[in-house]
């Protein structure tokens, strides 16, 4: 089947991921993440583009990126070719690295700008590697904690400086619950649905005068209504929601 082609961003910013194949821990050891921040780097000047935010996790990396849709194609196969030499060399291998084609998606306001980069820095978080995101060395918000750019573009500290008074006005955002889901790999997204349906479950209680959520899943016409407001505020399938709410309700009541 041919492939589905990309969707073009009206801004020319991208959320893009790409993991190891077979979920292989391609960054596991230190100099692994380093040398593809190098690779990232190498190839960074050659380019009109800029990145705004990035981490390298264990399986996979997220970047945050401005570029011409085509040159960002040119640009990652050039890094992720050049990564897989080094790790098919290093580990006496042959064969892919990185599983399929990269992911990407569009970041067409400034509200989903900030929340995914937010999301990025706060991905050893949710995945339990770090209790806060400056535990982590391996990501952009230690460039924007220190005001210098290594891989960052120098306009994302601009607009960082102009979107806040200080740099710890901008870690306590992170903080922040977001209704979004991103891109991510299939299990931080489920990650990522658990926690928009229990804000959401919390909402509806709130809102209705309830003690405690489970108070919604007890009742019939609320439950019904929970349902739906699932599948249509995660705009997932009927099917999905269900199964969300299967697993919510498993936390709520049944724990």
């Amino acid at each position: 089947m041919p492939r589905t082609a990309r969707k073009r961003s009206s801004t020319d910013v991208y959320h893009v991921i790409a993991r190891g194949i077979n979920r292989e821990p391609i960054f596991k050891q230190k100099r692994e993440k380093n040398n593809f921040i190098r690779i990232l780097l190498k190839h960074l000047k050659d380019h009109d583009i800029e990145i705004y935010a990035y981490v390298i996790m264990s399986t996979h990396f997220h970047i945050l990126i401005r570029v011409d849709l085509k040159l960002l194609s040119h640009y990652l196969a050039i890094v992720l070719a050049e990564f897989a030499e080094y790790y098919n060399f290093k580990h006496n291998r042959n064969g892919h690295v990185f599983q399929d084609r990269f992911k990407s998606e569009c970041v067409e306001t400034e509200q989903y700008f900030w929340n995914c980069i937010r999301y990025i820095h706060m991905n050893p978080v949710n995945a339990n590697i770090a209790k806060t995101p400056l535990n982590y060395n391996f990501s952009s918000l230690k460039e924007y904690e220190a005001g210098k750019c290594r891989i960052i573009s120098p306009k994302a500290l601009k607009i960082y400086r102009s979107e806040f008074t200080c740099f710890e006005e901008f870690l306590e955002s992170h903080t922040k619950t977001q209704r979004q889901i991103f891109i991510d790999i299939p299990e931080e997204v489920d990650g990522q649905l658990v926690k928009v349906a229990l804000s959401i479950l919390e909402r509806e209680a709130r809102l209705n005068g309830f003690e405690e959520p489970r108070e919604v899943i007890e009742n019939f016409e609320m439950r019904c209504r929970y349902k739906e407001k699932l599948q249509k505020e995660l705009n997932i399938s009927k099917a999905r929601s269900e199964r969300l709410y299967r697993c919510i309700k498993s936390c709520i009541i049944e724990k």
